[in-house]
């Protein structure tokens, strides 16, 4: 029962997923599961910052008693290069909450000058 709970977390985390997967990089603490504060590396389903996301991924807990390893899935909100996630991970049996560094891409991106057409220098124009 637990990896179909898994794989499907996965699935649903990836398939919600846009073209543009970002990573985040960051601390987590799971609540009630004497695990304490960790480390954790997740893929978030976009880059684009100011934007609500889902995140997939894994945990390290260096001073735990038991079990250091963890799995989290989650949702969560994106600024720019910062995320903060809540969700459940499901090897640790416990809720999570994970904050750090994600790169993030604005929303509005600025057209950038092709140089086609420019009449510089170079440009392939008449003389």
């Amino acid at each position: 029962m637990k990896r179909v709970f898994l794989a499907s977390a996965f699935v649903l985390a990836t398939g919600m997923a846009q073209a543009d997967v970002g990573a985040f990089v960051g601390i987590t603490y799971a609540f009630g599961s004497n695990q304490g504060i960790g480390f954790t590396v997740q893929a978030t389903s976009t880059r684009k910052q100011d934007r609500g996301i889902l995140a997939a991924g894994l945990s390290y807990h260096p001073f735990a008693t038991g079990s250091k390893v963890g799995l989290p899935v989650g949702v969560g909100y994106q600024w720019k290069d910062a995320a903060a996630i809540v969700g459940y991970d499901v090897l640790l049996k416990s809720p999570v909450v994970s904050g750090g560094y994600v790169d993030t891409r604005s929303k509005r991106r600025s057209a950038a000058p092709s140089g086609e057409g420019s009449g510089g220098e170079g440009s392939g124009g008449p003389v």
